[in-house]
């Protein structure tokens, strides 16, 4: 989802600044702090009484339960969730972050455990499905900052006028309102913002080609380097939700379609 693109708005250098700081000393993996940007629903999101929610929420709880340990969440804004987690604000970061080359220079990956395609979400009004660079020359696109999205809509729209948001609900709540032409963001999430929205406002318009460098192959969860032990856990606790079903019982409470792209 948010292939946070983090490196392009930090600077790969002055991430592996950030990196060479490290977190020393043995972990104890008893309690596991899960940074997150809950501006995402529903994959986070955070409710009325101001709990962190949504579907990674039920599923990093669940991964928790086989890893056997406590853990918590915590809100991050999505330009700071890399830098803080080598910081050692959190442990792992489980918050729709695309696996991508850049990022994988600075942190560690878990296993895929989801993918689903990015999308062009526009005005209802507007009937057109060409969303090629020259069909939107000149219009305003809206998306999360530091993110895959970003990097795509940079790489290949550079005629267009590119706004870019620090959350990721903020380019939706800009398309409804008319201030945006195009935003570009995961099906599941333009897909929920359509249908809160109603259909005589908005519309999913074309899906995104996932271009490997760029989006990479899917979701997982980050973290420090040094922290291989854990992410060995995660990875354990992943193919056990997959085989026994579990995985597919949490995703049918939010998703109509498979999320897990395989």
């Amino acid at each position: 989802m948010k292939a946070t693109g983090i490196i392009g708005r930090l600077g790969l250098a002055a991430l592996a600044l950030v990196a060479s700081v490290g977190v020393a000393g043995a972990k104890d993996w008893k309690t596991v702090r899960i940074g997150i940007d809950a501006t995402y629903p529903p994959f986070e999101s955070v409710n009325a009484k101001g709990e962190i929610v949504g579907w990674e929420v039920d599923y990093a709880t669940e991964l928790c339960k086989r890893m056997k340990v406590t853990c918590t969440f915590q809100n991050q804004d999505w330009d700071g969730i890399i830098p803080s987690l080598i910081a050692g604000k959190f442990d792992m970061i489980m918050s729709s972050m695309n696996i991508t080359p850049k990022r994988t220079q600075v942190v560690s990956f878990s296993d895929v455990y989801f993918a689903t395609p990015p999308v062009f979400v526009g005005s209802a009004a507007n009937k057109s499905n060409d969303v090629s660079p020259a069909a939107l020359k000149g219009k305003t696109i809206g998306t999360q900052s530091s993110t895959t999205f970003s990097n795509y809509l940079e790489a290949y729209y550079k005629d267009s006028e590119i706004k870019l948001y620090p959350g990721g609900d903020e380019p939706q709540n800009d398309l409804k309102a008319g201030r945006l032409d195009y935003t570009v963001t995961d099906l599941i999430v333009g897909t929920t913002f359509v249908e809160k929205v109603g259909a005589g406002c908005c519309r999913v318009v074309a899906e995104i080609k996932r271009v490997p460098e760029i989006f990479g192959p899917g979701v997982g969860a980050a973290f420090r380097k040094e922290d291989e032990d854990l992410k060995a856990m995660l990875n354990k606790a992943i193919a056990e939700v997959d085989a026994d079903g579990t995985y597919k019982i949490i995703a049918d409470k939010y998703f109509k379609i498979n999320i897990r792209g395989k």
